[in-house]
């Protein structure tokens, strides 16, 4: 499958000189090692657009983390659990180069079906945890993990250092690729805030995603790159200010939520993605009823309405 062959290339590209480190490759250099790859009789129609979407996938699952100048790169390895006394089954996320030593510091039986559950030999909590830090691993749990969820805000100006050297909208190619676009909140859904601008309109604080898909802050005539989860909570922030919440359909019950095309910052998206399973149709989780509350919990933190 796609997924495990970018999780797999991602995994295996690591600093020359420091094994213990995954290193980031574009979007582009994914692509192309991804076709090189294909055999004569495999299709690459509509190949760039499904690698992307499972990119967003990857990254909602928290496999995979996104970066400045659409740089990829495997997350830091973690292993989640429900609570801290729920611990028979342990889900494994982040750098597969972890994932054997994983299972061998807790001695866990192997799951032929899902190699990335871990069935742990003890019980114990601060013990599963301590063996598993001892190896450079993480071991979160689910119920005490919402209060570090991230609050929409505008960036912080120590946060805006990469200055756009060139004015977009004075390049000329970026028509054969699509067009600039900036975040405007208001009652639509998500996908259809994104505008195309003139470059007279833009003021300060705006939004830009350029066709390339990296994100832009404009703030007293300068153009800073942000990394798309900053992007993202500040779009959220922006909401907020406007009083245009962003409206998500949940069906409660049978804890049906529908995120089809709705970007979220990773750590929700990660988040939502650890506490739920995958619905029948594409981007729809299903929750168990004990999770509702959390999840809106969640998208109140979010300012997300539910409905």
């Amino acid at each position: 499958m796609l997924n495990e062959k970018i999780t797999r290339l991602l995994s295996n590209h690591r600093h020359s000189d420091n094994r213990t480190i995954p290193q980031p490759l574009t979007k582009y250099q994914i692509i192309s090692l991804l076709i090189s790859s294909l055999s004569p009789n495999e299709s690459q129609e509509n190949l760039t657009d499904t690698i992307q979407d499972t990119l967003n996938e990857l990254q909602a699952e928290g496999e995979v983390l996104a970066g400045r100048r659409n740089h990829y790169c495997m997350a830091p390895p973690m292993v989640l659990a429900q609570n801290k006394e729920d611990l028979r089954n342990l889900l494994f996320r982040g750098d597969r180069a972890y994932l054997a030593l994983a299972h061998q510091v807790l001695e866990s039986q192997k799951n032929p079906q899902n190699p990335l559950l871990l069935r742990p030999k003890s019980n114990q909590f601060h013990r599963i945890k301590d063996r598993l830090s001892q190896v450079g691993i993480r071991l979160l749990t689910i119920s005490d993990s919402i209060e570090n969820l991230p609050i929409p805000r505008r960036p912080l100006k120590s946060e805006l250092r990469s200055t756009w050297t060139e004015d977009p909208f004075s390049i000329k190619n970026w028509q054969n690729e699509g067009y600039i676009q900036r975040y405007v909140p208001c009652n639509e859904a998500q996908k259809e805030r994104w505008r195309n601008p003139s470059r007279e309109s833009i003021k300060n604080e705006d939004i830009l995603r350029l066709p390339t898909g990296e994100y832009l802050w404009f703030e007293d005539q300068n153009f800073y790159e942000l990394e798309p989860d900053l992007a993202i909570l500040a779009m959220f922030y922006q909401e907020k200010q406007m009083g245009c919440p962003l409206k998500i359909i949940w069906d409660e019950p049978p804890g049906k939520l529908n995120l089809q095309g709705v970007y979220l910052p990773s750590t929700y998206a990660r988040w939502l993605w650890h506490i739920s399973e995958p619905g029948e149709e594409y981007r729809t989780r299903n929750f168990q009823s004990r999770n509702w509350p959390l999840v809106k919990e969640a998208f109140k933190r979010l300012g997300v309405k539910l409905v």
